[in-house]
Protein backbone atom coordinates (compact mmCIF):
# COMPACT_ATOMS: atom_id res chain seq x y z
CA UNK A 1 0.00 0.00 0.00
CA UNK A 2 3.09 2.36 0.60
CA UNK A 3 4.43 1.81 -1.96
CA UNK A 4 1.36 2.56 -4.33
CA UNK A 5 1.29 6.05 -2.46
CA UNK A 6 4.66 6.23 -3.67
CA UNK A 7 4.45 5.63 -7.33
CA UNK A 8 1.33 7.26 -7.40
CA UNK A 9 2.63 10.37 -5.73
CA UNK A 10 5.91 10.43 -8.16
CA UNK A 11 3.70 10.13 -10.78
CA UNK A 12 1.86 12.89 -10.18
CA UNK A 13 4.74 15.52 -9.98
CA UNK A 14 6.13 13.83 -13.12
CA UNK A 15 2.83 15.21 -14.37
CA UNK A 16 2.76 18.51 -13.08
CA UNK A 17 6.76 18.66 -13.75
CA UNK A 18 6.21 18.08 -17.79
CA UNK A 19 2.91 20.59 -17.06
CA UNK A 20 4.95 23.28 -15.69
CA UNK A 21 7.65 23.32 -18.21
CA UNK A 22 5.16 23.67 -21.15
CA UNK A 23 4.12 26.77 -19.82
CA UNK A 24 8.28 27.78 -19.18
CA UNK A 25 8.74 31.61 -20.66
CA UNK A 26 12.05 30.89 -22.68
CA UNK A 27 13.35 34.02 -23.39
CA UNK A 28 13.64 34.70 -19.40
CA UNK A 29 11.80 37.74 -19.18
CA UNK A 30 8.72 36.53 -17.67
CA UNK A 31 10.77 36.22 -14.34
CA UNK A 32 12.74 39.51 -14.58
CA UNK A 33 10.03 42.58 -13.06
CA UNK A 34 12.21 45.00 -15.18
CA UNK A 35 12.24 43.62 -18.16
CA UNK A 36 9.02 41.53 -18.39
CA UNK A 37 6.82 44.04 -16.83
CA UNK A 38 6.88 47.65 -17.51
CA UNK A 39 3.94 47.50 -14.71
CA UNK A 40 6.80 46.59 -12.20
CA UNK A 41 5.08 43.33 -11.13
CA UNK A 42 6.29 40.01 -11.97
CA UNK A 43 6.65 36.46 -10.46
CA UNK A 44 10.14 35.02 -9.59
CA UNK A 45 9.56 30.74 -8.99
CA UNK A 46 11.58 28.13 -8.49
CA UNK A 47 11.47 24.27 -7.31
CA UNK A 48 12.75 20.99 -7.63
CA UNK A 49 11.23 17.89 -8.15
CA UNK A 50 12.84 14.83 -6.89
CA UNK A 51 11.98 11.21 -7.37
CA UNK A 52 14.37 7.99 -6.24
CA UNK A 53 13.68 4.97 -5.87
CA UNK A 54 16.02 1.57 -5.12
CA UNK A 55 14.95 -2.41 -5.74
CA UNK A 56 17.16 -5.07 -4.34
CA UNK A 57 16.59 -8.88 -5.46
CA UNK A 58 17.71 -11.19 -3.70
CA UNK A 59 17.50 -14.98 -4.68
CA UNK A 60 19.35 -18.24 -2.61
CA UNK A 61 21.43 -15.56 -1.54
CA UNK A 62 24.27 -17.38 1.08
CA UNK A 63 25.31 -14.03 2.45
CA UNK A 64 21.60 -13.58 3.59
CA UNK A 65 19.36 -10.52 3.33
CA UNK A 66 16.00 -9.65 2.37
CA UNK A 67 14.71 -7.83 -1.12
CA UNK A 68 13.46 -4.86 -1.06
CA UNK A 69 11.85 -1.97 -2.98
CA UNK A 70 11.83 1.56 -1.62
CA UNK A 71 10.77 5.15 -3.47
CA UNK A 72 10.33 8.90 -2.13
CA UNK A 73 9.16 11.67 -4.03
CA UNK A 74 9.58 15.33 -2.91
CA UNK A 75 8.16 18.46 -4.52
CA UNK A 76 10.15 21.96 -3.00
CA UNK A 77 8.93 24.87 -4.47
CA UNK A 78 8.83 28.80 -4.42
CA UNK A 79 6.41 31.38 -6.07
CA UNK A 80 7.02 34.89 -4.79
CA UNK A 81 5.79 37.82 -6.74
CA UNK A 82 6.84 41.48 -6.24
CA UNK A 83 5.89 45.34 -6.62
CA UNK A 84 7.94 48.31 -6.09
CA UNK A 85 6.31 48.28 -2.53
CA UNK A 86 4.45 44.87 -1.74
CA UNK A 87 6.23 41.13 -2.00
CA UNK A 88 3.77 38.11 -1.98
CA UNK A 89 6.17 34.69 -1.06
CA UNK A 90 4.71 31.14 -1.20
CA UNK A 91 6.18 28.43 -0.69
CA UNK A 92 5.18 24.19 -1.07
CA UNK A 93 6.77 21.65 0.58
CA UNK A 94 4.99 18.05 -0.42
CA UNK A 95 6.85 14.50 0.08
CA UNK A 96 6.07 10.78 0.19
CA UNK A 97 8.13 7.95 0.30
CA UNK A 98 7.79 4.15 2.03
CA UNK A 99 9.82 0.79 1.58
CA UNK A 100 8.21 -2.72 1.36
CA UNK A 101 10.44 -5.62 2.79
CA UNK A 102 9.75 -9.63 2.69
CA UNK A 103 5.86 -8.30 2.44
CA UNK A 104 5.86 -5.69 5.51
CA UNK A 105 5.50 -2.13 4.24
CA UNK A 106 6.81 0.94 6.23
CA UNK A 107 6.54 4.58 5.53
CA UNK A 108 9.86 6.65 5.32
CA UNK A 109 8.30 10.47 4.20
CA UNK A 110 5.22 11.91 4.53
CA UNK A 111 4.79 15.57 4.72
CA UNK A 112 2.63 18.44 3.32
CA UNK A 113 3.58 21.62 4.11
CA UNK A 114 2.29 25.27 2.93
CA UNK A 115 3.16 28.94 3.54
CA UNK A 116 1.91 32.09 2.33
CA UNK A 117 3.90 35.72 3.37
CA UNK A 118 2.34 38.92 2.39
CA UNK A 119 4.34 42.49 3.33
CA UNK A 120 4.08 46.04 2.21
CA UNK A 121 7.49 47.79 2.18
CA UNK A 122 7.70 50.67 4.70
CA UNK A 123 11.48 51.91 4.51
CA UNK A 124 14.34 50.66 2.81
CA UNK A 125 14.31 46.72 3.19
CA UNK A 126 11.28 46.37 6.44
CA UNK A 127 7.86 45.34 4.94
CA UNK A 128 4.88 45.45 7.11
CA UNK A 129 3.45 41.85 6.66
CA UNK A 130 1.24 38.88 7.21
CA UNK A 131 2.30 35.36 7.61
CA UNK A 132 0.07 31.93 7.29
CA UNK A 133 1.36 28.59 7.14
CA UNK A 134 -0.07 25.14 7.53
CA UNK A 135 1.54 21.55 8.27
CA UNK A 136 0.17 17.89 8.35
CA UNK A 137 0.69 14.54 6.79
CA UNK A 138 -0.60 12.10 3.95
CA UNK A 139 -1.55 9.29 5.55
CA UNK A 140 -1.02 7.29 9.19
CA UNK A 141 2.23 6.29 10.31
CA UNK A 142 3.29 3.78 13.20
CA UNK A 143 6.19 3.40 16.12
CA UNK A 144 8.02 0.02 16.01
CA UNK A 145 4.82 -2.20 17.90
CA UNK A 146 2.62 -1.17 15.11
CA UNK A 147 0.56 1.30 16.99
CA UNK A 148 -0.89 3.91 15.21
CA UNK A 149 1.10 7.53 16.56
CA UNK A 150 0.02 10.08 13.83
CA UNK A 151 -2.96 10.32 10.54
CA UNK A 152 -3.69 13.45 8.61
CA UNK A 153 -4.48 16.06 10.48
CA UNK A 154 -3.28 14.28 13.55
CA UNK A 155 -1.35 16.39 14.32
CA UNK A 156 -2.05 19.63 11.82
CA UNK A 157 -0.06 22.96 12.20
CA UNK A 158 -1.86 26.17 11.35
CA UNK A 159 0.11 29.37 11.99
CA UNK A 160 -1.05 32.86 11.52
CA UNK A 161 0.84 36.39 12.92
CA UNK A 162 1.48 39.66 11.50
CA UNK A 163 5.07 41.69 12.04
CA UNK A 164 7.56 42.81 10.31
CA UNK A 165 9.94 41.27 7.65
CA UNK A 166 13.28 42.09 6.24
CA UNK A 167 14.42 41.19 3.40
CA UNK A 168 17.54 43.15 2.08
CA UNK A 169 17.30 40.72 -1.39
CA UNK A 170 15.31 37.97 -3.05
CA UNK A 171 17.48 35.45 -1.43
CA UNK A 172 17.29 36.31 2.32
CA UNK A 173 13.95 37.36 4.39
CA UNK A 174 13.47 37.20 8.58
CA UNK A 175 9.78 37.48 9.69
CA UNK A 176 9.39 38.70 12.86
CA UNK A 177 6.18 38.78 15.08
CA UNK A 178 5.26 39.61 18.56
CA UNK A 179 2.05 38.12 18.01
CA UNK A 180 1.12 34.68 15.98
CA UNK A 181 -1.60 32.38 16.96
CA UNK A 182 -0.61 28.88 16.69
CA UNK A 183 -3.84 26.24 16.22
CA UNK A 184 -2.27 22.57 16.84
CA UNK A 185 -5.35 20.21 15.30
CA UNK A 186 -5.49 16.01 16.27
CA UNK A 187 -8.58 14.77 14.63
CA UNK A 188 -7.71 11.10 15.23
CA UNK A 189 -9.05 9.96 19.19
CA UNK A 190 -7.30 7.04 19.20
CA UNK A 191 -4.18 8.73 20.22
CA UNK A 192 -5.33 9.44 23.60
CA UNK A 193 -5.31 5.42 24.35
CA UNK A 194 -1.85 5.19 24.92
CA UNK A 195 -2.68 6.89 28.51
CA UNK A 196 -5.68 6.78 31.08
CA UNK A 197 -4.77 10.37 32.61
CA UNK A 198 -7.46 12.60 31.89
CA UNK A 199 -5.34 15.94 31.30
CA UNK A 200 -2.64 13.70 28.72
CA UNK A 201 -1.75 15.52 26.31
CA UNK A 202 -1.16 14.99 22.22
CA UNK A 203 1.17 17.13 20.26
CA UNK A 204 0.24 18.81 22.82
CA UNK A 205 -3.74 18.54 22.78
CA UNK A 206 -5.36 17.90 25.98
CA UNK A 207 -7.61 14.68 26.47
CA UNK A 208 -11.08 15.51 25.02
CA UNK A 209 -10.35 18.14 22.91
CA UNK A 210 -9.24 18.16 19.14
CA UNK A 211 -7.58 21.38 19.11
CA UNK A 212 -4.95 23.75 21.22
CA UNK A 213 -4.41 27.18 20.52
CA UNK A 214 -1.57 28.96 21.37
CA UNK A 215 -0.30 32.80 21.13
CA UNK A 216 3.27 33.76 21.62
CA UNK A 217 5.88 34.80 19.44
CA UNK A 218 7.19 33.35 16.56
CA UNK A 219 10.45 34.07 14.29
CA UNK A 220 10.71 32.76 10.42
CA UNK A 221 14.05 32.86 8.70
CA UNK A 222 14.93 31.48 5.00
CA UNK A 223 17.87 31.97 2.39
CA UNK A 224 18.39 30.11 -0.78
CA UNK A 225 21.20 30.35 -3.27
CA UNK A 226 22.86 28.97 -6.30
CA UNK A 227 26.41 27.86 -4.48
CA UNK A 228 27.95 26.80 -7.77
CA UNK A 229 26.99 25.73 -11.12
CA UNK A 230 24.52 23.32 -10.83
CA UNK A 231 24.50 23.27 -7.48
CA UNK A 232 21.52 25.41 -5.49
CA UNK A 233 20.90 25.54 -1.57
CA UNK A 234 17.76 26.14 0.50
CA UNK A 235 17.17 26.54 4.15
CA UNK A 236 14.30 27.69 6.35
CA UNK A 237 13.88 27.86 9.93
CA UNK A 238 11.14 28.58 12.39
CA UNK A 239 11.18 29.62 16.05
CA UNK A 240 7.88 29.95 18.43
CA UNK A 241 7.38 30.15 22.01
CA UNK A 242 3.85 29.91 23.93
CA UNK A 243 2.82 32.96 25.69
CA UNK A 244 0.37 30.28 27.28
CA UNK A 245 1.95 27.66 28.43
CA UNK A 246 5.68 27.34 29.21
CA UNK A 247 6.79 29.96 27.16
CA UNK A 248 10.67 28.83 27.61
CA UNK A 249 10.08 25.85 25.47
CA UNK A 250 10.63 27.42 21.83
CA UNK A 251 9.13 25.27 19.17
CA UNK A 252 11.94 24.31 16.50
CA UNK A 253 11.22 23.71 12.81
CA UNK A 254 14.67 24.19 10.74
CA UNK A 255 15.34 22.52 7.23
CA UNK A 256 17.81 22.31 4.48
CA UNK A 257 17.87 21.04 0.63
CA UNK A 258 21.07 20.80 -1.43
CA UNK A 259 20.72 20.04 -4.81
CA UNK A 260 23.75 18.74 -6.91
CA UNK A 261 22.38 18.40 -10.79
CA UNK A 262 24.16 15.90 -12.37
CA UNK A 263 22.68 16.58 -15.96
CA UNK A 264 19.60 17.31 -17.35
CA UNK A 265 17.36 14.60 -15.68
CA UNK A 266 19.66 13.20 -12.78
CA UNK A 267 20.62 14.85 -9.53
CA UNK A 268 21.59 13.81 -5.84
CA UNK A 269 19.69 16.07 -3.26
CA UNK A 270 20.46 15.98 0.25
CA UNK A 271 17.86 16.98 2.62
CA UNK A 272 17.87 17.26 6.66
CA UNK A 273 14.65 18.16 8.85
CA UNK A 274 15.38 19.32 12.78
CA UNK A 275 12.21 19.83 14.62
CA UNK A 276 12.25 20.32 18.71
CA UNK A 277 8.39 20.42 20.07
CA UNK A 278 8.35 19.69 23.75
CA UNK A 279 4.87 18.66 23.61
CA UNK A 280 5.55 15.44 21.17
CA UNK A 281 6.09 12.94 23.38
CA UNK A 282 9.07 10.75 21.91
CA UNK A 283 9.37 6.85 22.87
CA UNK A 284 12.43 5.90 24.86
CA UNK A 285 13.92 2.52 25.89
CA UNK A 286 17.13 2.62 28.25
CA UNK A 287 19.76 0.39 28.69
CA UNK A 288 17.97 -1.61 31.12
CA UNK A 289 14.96 -2.33 28.98
CA UNK A 290 12.80 0.45 30.46
CA UNK A 291 10.48 2.55 28.51
CA UNK A 292 9.94 5.85 28.76
CA UNK A 293 8.78 9.48 26.51
CA UNK A 294 9.36 12.45 26.92
CA UNK A 295 10.14 15.85 24.51
CA UNK A 296 13.79 15.23 22.27
CA UNK A 297 15.08 16.76 19.68
CA UNK A 298 14.01 14.95 15.88
CA UNK A 299 16.16 14.96 13.34
CA UNK A 300 15.93 13.17 9.96
CA UNK A 301 18.35 12.95 6.63
CA UNK A 302 17.66 12.06 3.47
CA UNK A 303 19.91 11.55 0.53
CA UNK A 304 19.47 10.31 -2.67
CA UNK A 305 19.99 9.79 -6.40
CA UNK A 306 17.44 9.69 -9.06
CA UNK A 307 15.54 11.88 -10.92
CA UNK A 308 14.96 15.41 -10.89
CA UNK A 309 13.93 18.08 -12.19
CA UNK A 310 14.42 22.11 -11.69
CA UNK A 311 11.78 24.25 -12.12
Amino acid sequence: MLLRYTLIFALFLSVFTLHAQEGVDTTGLGKNPAIGDTTGRGWLTSGVITINMTQVELVNWAAGGFSSVSGIAMFNGQANWRTDRKAWDNTLVLAFGGQRQEGFSIKTEDRIELQTKYGYRLKNYWYLAALAQFRTQFTEGFDETGRRISHLLAPGYLIGGVGLDYRPSDRFSIFISPATARLVIVQDETLWNVSDEPDYRVYGVERGNTTDLGVGAFVRLQYSTELAKNITFTTRGDAFSNYLRDPQNIKVNWETLWSFKVNEWFAATLNTLLIYDHDVQIARIDEEGNESSGPATQFKETLGIGLTFKL
